[in-house]
């Protein structure tokens, strides 16, 4: 059975939280349009174990961008540093606390927010005068990087160490840290001695390890580790990227395309399911990917009377939740095709995608 649920913004308050199992191979979803702030577009990163959503909200075009926390049936503008304009969230913990970046006086600094202590400017590495975050952990331990005259440079950040660098891999000038699990493995991307682009695996004991390309390929960059230690991101080749799943026991694998197409994996649960995006050359589709089904469209798993279409799949929680964006028509006569182009000119919509069983 498929159900369609296609409300606005206060949907979410009525739908229990956790009553979730493993959607390991649902065969469809309900859909909600969770909304956004003032001018239309939003942009969801991450939703967390209690149903809390983070992101970023705005105008159009990128102006009057702020960071948002949609919790408890609303969604919550969370400012800007002090004289900043634009701030975006990356990541949230189970805790509800949240990282991301707004600019200052200055220029970019990365942040950490909870609804008690407000934004908190993390700063940079001396001599630096721009960072970013990406991810955070239960332990509140945050990843980013800080850059400045030099190259960036990954981060570790704890409220009693402050921030610390990762280093790079051997020979190479750069690194970004995007991801990071509850036992403290950090992932990301790093320059070679070669002046590559690979992805990296980095643990207290070990450092920084170069976990390289699949076969043929130029360049790669690591997005997410799961608590298990499965690393998920994008190998790019000359004309193509393709998502790949990444484990200490079997290396790096790809976990195939859409017709072809370049796919780019952007989350993992602790199930081992991966959502992302899969470009074609007219537009994108949301993809999801578990052991069990392989990967599949999630435009053919919602329900076909929606007038939406899902060109990305941002994040999946634990309960199997995604969120996706893309875009909607309110002219049934004339519904949305997946290789339309027209369908960018209008705001981005945030779908939540429920598993249906």
């Amino acid at each position: 059975m498929r159900i369609h649920t296609f409300k606005c913004l206060g949907a979410l308050s009525v739908l229990p939280l956790l009553a979730f199992g493993s959607m390991l191979g649902a065969q469809s979803y309900s859909v909600v349009d969770i909304g956004a702030l003032p001018g239309g577009n939003i942009v969801p990163t991450k939703i967390n174990q209690s149903g809390q959503v983070i992101g970023q909200s705005g105008k159009m075009y990128g102006v009057r961008t702020h960071a948002f926390v949609f919790t408890g049936g609303k969604l919550f503008d969370i400012g800007t540093l002090p004289s900043g304009e634009y701030s975006s969230a990356s990541d949230v913990n189970t805790k509800g606390t949240v990282v991301g970046e707004s600019n200052t006086a200055t220029n970019i600094h990365a942040f950490i927010w909870d609804s008690t202590g407000g934004l908190q400017d993390l700063g940079t590495f001396s001599g630096d005068n721009g960072s970013r975050a990406f991810g955070i952990n239960d332990s509140d331990q945050v990843v980013g990087y800080s850059s400045g005259a030099h190259e960036p440079i990954a981060f570790l950040w704890t409220k009693s160490t402050g921030m610390t660098s990762l280093g790079t891999l051997p020979g190479g000038d750069h690194s970004e840290a995007y991801g990071i699990n509850n036992s403290g493995t950090v992932v990301g991307v790093a320059s070679t001695d070669s002046d590559q682009k690979h992805a990296f695996v980095w643990t207290a004991t070990a450092g920084m390890q170069d976990i390289q390309t699949l076969p043929g390929d130029i360049a790669s960059e690591a997005r997410k580790v799961s608590v298990t230690g499965i690393v998920i991101g994008s190998s790019i080749g000359a004309n193509v990227t393709h998502a790949f799943l990444w484990t200490a026991a079997n290396g790096m694998q790809d976990i195939g395309t859409l017709n072809g197409d370049s796919t780019s994996a952007l989350d993992i649960n602790n199930k081992s399911e991966i959502v992302g995006t899969s470009n074609a050359s007219m537009s994108g589709h949301a993809f999801y990917w578990s052991p069990a089904t392989g990967i599949k469209d999630l435009n053919d798993l919602i329900p076909a009377n929606t007038g939406a279409i899902l060109t990305s799949a941002t994040t999946i929680n634990n309960a199997g939740w995604i969120l996706a964006l893309g875009a909607v028509t309110t002219d049934k006569s004339q519904p949305l095709q997946l290789d339309d182009t027209h369908h960018h000119a209008g705001p981005i919509h945030a779908f939540l995608l429920k598993p249906v069983r």
